[in-house]
């Protein structure tokens, strides 16, 4: 909206208001979800000096409209209060396979139970629901959570750099390969675009590495589930002018420490190689040892299993990446608050 006015006066007139106006200098925007209702539009209208008027439709074509009866299940109208609807969705949990009936391909194993006690603070009003371009004078409470829980993650993994952004362990991946890819390039070495990863790995380990532009090169394993050291240093050598990085997930899928993760990463730097550790079983050495100190670059960790946040499945969760810190610099941001 072009206004005649100095920008910075009406946004500073709708503050006072309790609107949130965007400033593109010449002009303001304005952004409406779901959320919001008739008389915050109607409170908006006025803002602006404009006479509200009803609308004569509600903007649904009549042929659209539904003239039936709806949740006509008796589901809709049998469980009244809360126990009864948590039983009612146990039942229908039942029928399915789960973790706690039988063996299953799921890496959920080393999930925490969240307790209704930790997850009540997530809906309090004061807390949710803050628009995530909201003035940073308005979140000071939210930067200093940040700020804690980014201090916290170096001080565990070791890491002089953190990123909160990634929503879920997968895209912690692509973020992290991301920055390998981008510290290559900034050194003109763009050619770098083979991705060594154990064939005991994740899925979405050779997923993130051809997601950002890698080939995908497998690295055998021997019948304990360690890797093939020997088959190790033969792909290294092979693609040693193009060797972008490692993706070796510590310990590993199999249950497995490696006991040469830290001559895996010597020999994956001695040819330009940067090492991404998936930090998805961090569950397991958190508090004993630190990512870096393995060799690592960079490490991904799944908040649902290591702590206890709530299970994204992709998202809305969080699964941070820490950096060393020649890859700080190569850390996703904002395009729109750099």
């Amino acid at each position: 909206i072009k206004v005649e006015k100095k920008d910075q006066k009406v946004i500073e007139k709708a503050l006072e208001k309790n609107f949130n106006f965007w400033d593109y200098g010449g002009s303001i925007g304005i952004s409406l979800d779901e959320t919001v209702t008739v008389s915050d539009i109607k409170d908006l209208i006025d803002f602006f000096g404009v006479e509200w008027v009803e609308p004569e439709s509600s903007g649904i074509p009549p042929s659209l409209v539904r003239k039936s009866a709806y949740l006509t299940h008796p589901v809709f109208n049998t469980y009244h209060s809360e126990t009864e609807m948590l039983r009612y969705v146990h039942r229908l949990e039942s029928k399915d396979l789960s973790l706690n009936m039988s063996m299953i391909p799921l890496g959920s194993c080393t999930m925490k139970l969240n307790a209704v006690a930790e997850m009540e603070s997530v809906s309090w009003p004061e807390f949710s629901n803050i628009h995530p371009y909201a003035p940073f004078d308005q979140v000071s409470g939210y930067l200093e959570l940040f700020k804690d829980l980014e201090s916290w993650l170096s001080e565990i993994t070791g890491f002089e750099g953190i990123s909160l952004q990634p929503n879920a362990g997968s895209q912690g991946e692509y973020a992290g390969m991301l920055a390998i890819r981008g510290y290559h390039h900034s050194r003109n070495e763009s050619h770098r675009n083979v991705c060594l990863i154990p064939t005991s790995a994740h899925g979405t380990n050779p997923a993130s590495a051809v997601m950002v532009g890698m080939k995908v090169v497998g690295i055998g394993c021997d019948d304990h589930g360690n890797i093939d050291m020997g088959d190790l240093r033969s792909k290294v050598e092979t693609h040693s002018s193009e060797l972008a990085a490692i993706m070796i997930t510590y310990p590993s899928t199999h249950g497995v420490f490696e006991e040469t993760i830290k001559e895996v990463c010597e020999i994956v730097h001695l040819h330009g190689g940067q090492v991404y550790m998936d930090g998805a079983n961090m569950n397991a050495m958190v508090g004993l040892c630190k990512p870096k100190e393995t060799g690592a670059d960079v490490c991904h960790l799944n908040l649902h299993k290591t702590f206890c946040i709530p299970h994204g499945g992709g998202g809305p969760g969080m699964g941070p990446i820490g950096v060393a810190s020649h890859l700080i610099d190569f850390l996703p941001a904002d395009p729109v608050c750099p």
